[in-house]
């Protein structure tokens, strides 16, 4: 059987990124098999004093790295950014998401970088964008989950606004960018240029807010937290039952018929208040208190058992190390073990083409030793493709 190819076998990418956007995108790239060189000034990116540590290692930095070759330069120094101007020479992808201003001060504005390589597809992640009165402004997860609107939606029912517990306003960009990346790639073979892609992580949130940003843009509704239920739709958020809470998704008239009839209330669906979808959501606390009623006579896993038999769906309400350790996650494989024990998570997609196992995220400036190789004459290491006509 011929040897599986990786998807982006034959790609290179200069991973300029710190902390959890840029080198998020990377990953995303490197597990679908690209070469990404990871890029740090000499003093490391900032992601490896984060914890909690291994061995002495950022956990976070090992997670956001992984299948990554690792070097140093000083982009401050006329050496280094003439070993950078060398290594976008013979590259397909860079990725930056510096504070904004400082790849131009260096040297490498998108117009530069695009002139030193015509092919090269450029990605650069940063607050706000590089247009707008905020382009100049530095951002975090937690400023763009408040400027966005995310967080005047997220926490208790009529409570104050909450952030969400990940940071999702860097995972999301960074999943934007390697999206725009891959695009822009296939437009590449094509067009036989490159280009520069502007992400935001402001853009990125604003983009994901669906129903809510349209709730916002078409009515005079007021929109605020609702806990753990949503807004429009009901039964549709987490419930109490005789021990555990239990999750429950309902979205049509049909589905609730089936969720009423399975709980032993059937009348439910003769009731003015709950006979359609848009009467339970405006409803859905008068149903939230008969459902829990119901409920008291229900055991969590009784009930997921009834309404699963009955196709509605349903499910625990899990901590995180209970979700790890669920037989679902074993089966996808979700957490991996990489060769000296850490484990870690695997990557959101299932494809012919993508990394299984790998390496792990390189030491600051482990292959400092390959530079020579990638910026002159080819040389091949671990079957990977050091350096390529662009």
């Amino acid at each position: 059987m011929p040897e599986q190819v990786a998807a982006l076998d034959g790609v290179r990418v200069l991973d300029l990124g710190r902390v959890l956007s840029g080198p998020f995108c990377g990953r995303i790239l490197a597990d679908l098999g690209a070469e990404v060189i990871k890029i740090e000034p000499p003093t490391g990116d900032d992601g490896r004093h984060f914890g909690p540590f291994y061995d002495g290692t950022s956990s976070y930095h090992r997670l956001l790295n992984r299948n990554k070759f690792g070097i140093t330069l000083d982009l401050k120094s006329d050496e280094g950014r003439q070993t950078l101007t060398e290594l976008v020479r013979r590259s397909d992808v860079l990725i930056e998401n510096f504070r904004p201003g400082v790849i131009d001060r260096l040297g490498f504005s998108p117009a530069r970088l695009l002139e030193i390589n015509p092919r090269l597809v450029a990605v650069s992640i940063s607050g706000y964008g590089r247009t707008g009165p905020l382009s100049d402004q530095p951002a975090y997860d937690l400023i763009v989950q408040a400027m966005s609107g995310l967080m005047s939606v997220t926490g208790p029912d009529g409570g104050p606004p909450a952030r969400l517990g990940a940071s999702i306003g860097d995972i999301v960009p960074g999943m934007y960018a390697a999206t725009a990346v891959l695009a822009a790639l296939h437009q590449r073979t094509r067009s036989g240029r490159g280009q520069h892609i502007d992400v935001a992580m402001f853009d990125g949130l604003l983009s994901i807010l669906e129903s809510v940003a349209m709730r916002a843009l078409l009515t005079d509704e007021p929109i605020a937290p609702t806990g753990s239920h949503h807004a429009i739709s009901a039964p549709f958020g987490t419930f109490a039952t005789s021990d555990q809470p239990i999750a429950i998704a309902v979205a049509n008239d049909p589905l609730f018929a089936a969720f009423a009839s399975a709980l032993g209330h059937p009348e439910w669906t003769d009731d003015a208040r709950f006979r359609t979808d848009a009467e339970r959501g405006r409803n859905r606390h008068e149903l939230q208190k008969e459902l829990e009623a119901a409920l008291t006579g229900w055991t969590r896993d009784g009930a997921i058992a009834a309404l699963s038999a009955a196709g509605v769906p349903c499910g625990p309400v899990l901590d995180v190390r209970e979700s790890l350790r669920h037989p679902q996650v074993s089966a996808r494989g979700m957490v991996r073990t990489e060769a000296d024990g850490f484990p870690t998570l695997d990557n959101g997609f299932r494809m012919v083409g993508s990394r299984e196992g790998g390496t792990a995220a390189p030491a600051l400036g482990q292959h400092n030793d390959l530079v020579a190789g990638w910026t002159g004459e080819p040389v091949r290491t671990e079957g990977r493709r050091e350096n390529a006509d662009v």
